[in-house]
């Protein structure tokens, strides 16, 4: 009866001691399992009074010392995604490129504490508005780099509130790439906050302080601190069954214009103009029968441009979800962007391979073959002052 009681009084410890701390239910299971079996071992060996009670009791107390599962790993996801693609881009000029490009990135995303999460992420290839690795270079290796890594600070005491350091997504509502390509991830500090009105209305904000290029700055006055601040204001709304986002945004950039070509990319803006990007955007989201259906549009100005070129616009909608297996998603955009109306190295470089003073159609589908696993594709017809470009990207992509 004293070997039951202590044996009960042990799991009954272990079983509390794990719980507190929480690990996942099959690392927990695992743990119980092996602690059990060696429970009985003991209890056999008491039975043959080869190990006497207290012995046993201390063989116990010994077992419950040893660390569960690391709470670091516990709270710690590693995801990922591959694309695999086809490109055929021909410009008016009778340039062609038919290639097949590759995305990888792998990423680790967890808890520091109940207030500050982390993520760190690496890509194999590209640049600051690409992940993709071409391939074809005599099977040389691919050189991956980090393209996220970041803290994500959210106390307890300002709810919905989360202060962002370091290399991070994009913190922007309303992104579609007429200003942002949707690889690109800034450099610096953001501060985003939501809140909900009422139940039919939430407030979002954000504002940020960036790195754009960080360079001594000698006696000359040669090298560059080029600088990006922004800040924005959007709404969510239901409106009947729809649902409406509308929202503005400000990027002003700081010594940005000596640094055109930006990266090395002219992408066609004239030299030495400033950039103060000043941004409206909508959606509409609702659904045509059992189909979701979003209207979207953006329009954006520079106020700092050198030229009149100063505006571009983008309006488009998506049809159906590609989210299940067997579903299925079309879309489609119409866009103008004006020679000085944003960054050009820093826009959609898919579109008219990035170049402004650029307008056009981008054409898309998507069908998600089975969980994890879709097929997409899309076409871009474009033309600008720096040349016109046709193309199409068939995708595969999984994610993991």
């Amino acid at each position: 009866m004293k070997i039951k009681w202590i044996t009960l009084t042990a799991l009954f410890a272990v079983a509390i001691n794990a719980q507190a701390a929480n690990p996942d239910l099959t690392a927990l299971q695992q743990q119980l399992n092996e602690l059990s079996a060696k429970i009985a071992q003991l209890e056999a060996e008491a039975a043959q009074k080869t190990v006497a009670p207290a012995e046993m009791v201390a063989r116990i107390e010994e077992l419950e010392k040893k660390p569960a599962v690391p709470q670091w790993a516990l709270n710690t996801k590693i995801k990922g995604d591959f694309r695999y693609r086809y490109e055929n881009r021909e410009d008016n000029d009778a340039n062609a490129k038919d290639r097949q490009r590759v995305r990888l990135r792998i990423g680790a995303y967890g808890k520091v504490n109940d207030s500050v999460d982390y993520g760190v992420r690496f890509v194999a290839g590209g640049g600051a508005t690409s992940g993709n690795d071409t391939l074809g270079d005599g099977f040389d290796s691919t050189a991956a780099k980090f393209d996220l890594y970041y803290v994500d600070i959210h106390p307890e005491q300002i709810n919905g509130t989360h202060v962002i350091l370091g290399k991070m997504k994009k913190p922007w509502l309303g992104r579609t790439g007429l200003v942002w390509d949707g690889d690109l991830n800034p450099e610096g500090i953001a501060v985003t906050y939501s809140t909900e009105l009422n139940e039919n209305m939430t407030l979002h904000a954000n504002a940020g302080a960036f790195v754009v290029q960080d360079e001594e700055v000698d006696k000359t006055g040669s090298g560059s601190n080029a600088r990006l601040q922004s800040g924005q204001i959007a709404l969510d709304m239901k409106v009947g069954d729809a649902k409406v986002q509308v929202g503005v945004s400000d990027y002003w950039f700081e010594n940005v214009e000596s640094l055109l070509p930006v990266g090395g990319k002219n992408k066609n803006n004239t030299a030495g103009g400033g950039f103060n990007i000043v941004e409206g955007f909508g959606s509409v989201s609702t659904k045509a029968g059992n189909l979701p259906v979003k209207i979207y549009g953006q329009i954006a100005q520079n106020t700092e441009a050198v030229t009149s070129d100063d505006t571009a616009f983008l309006l488009g909608f998506k049809l159906g979800k590609a989210k299940k297996p067997s579903s299925w998603e079309l879309g489609y955009n119409y866009r103008e962007v004006g020679k000085d109306a944003v960054v050009g190295a820093f826009n959609d470089s898919d579109f008219n391979d990035g170049n402004t003073d650029s307008r056009g159609h981008k054409f898309g589908a998507k069908y998600q073959i089975a969980k994890n696993w879709q097929a997409g594709a899309a076409y871009l017809m474009t033309e600008g002052s720096a040349k016109d470009v046709d193309t199409l990207q068939l995708d595969l992509k999984f994610k993991f």
